[in-house]
């Protein structure tokens, strides 16, 4: 019964993010959240409205709460990519870099979409040649 409800929260939370009714969003999406704590999908919704309302330590802090609560599987990996754009958001290179890594670690497959995340990160930090790198990775990967 919790699940349904769980899911009608975290439904309405993310039309009103959709909306842009961020205040509303974050109340629905949190509800969710306390209902069901290792609802990821919830989580991340609500980081990104923390993200949009310039909170970049809550929205990463509600990513790692829901790390623990989500030890392996496809939900980890999203969280972590969701925690990395968070810490670039909030200027924490080292610390998003370390959770892009994770992701990889985690993740089965090599994604394009993070070898571009890491290619930004490196570019935004000075270290170009690593970010070309990652740029020929994704590139290999879309062909």
């Amino acid at each position: 019964m919790s699940a349904l409800i769980a899911r009608r929260y975290y439904v309405r939370g993310c039309d009103e993010l959709r909306r842009g009714e961020l205040d509303d969003a974050c109340q629905d999406l949190q509800a969710a959240i306390q209902l069901i704590p290792g609802y990821y999908e919830a989580r991340i919704a609500y980081a990104t409205a923390l993200l949009r309302l310039k909170d970049p330590p809550r929205a990463a802090q509600t990513l790692r709460a829901g790390l623990h609560y989500n030890t392996s599987g496809p939900g980890r990996g999203m969280l972590l990519r969701a925690l990395g754009d968070a810490l670039v958001s909030a200027g924490d290179f080292p610390g998003a870099e370390q959770a892009f890594a994770e992701t990889t670690a985690v993740s089965a497959s090599d994604s394009a979409d993070l070898h571009d995340r890491l290619a930004r990160l490196r570019a935004r930090t000075g270290r170009f040649p690593e970010a070309f790198s990652e740029l020929l990775a994704a590139a290999r990967l879309t062909r």
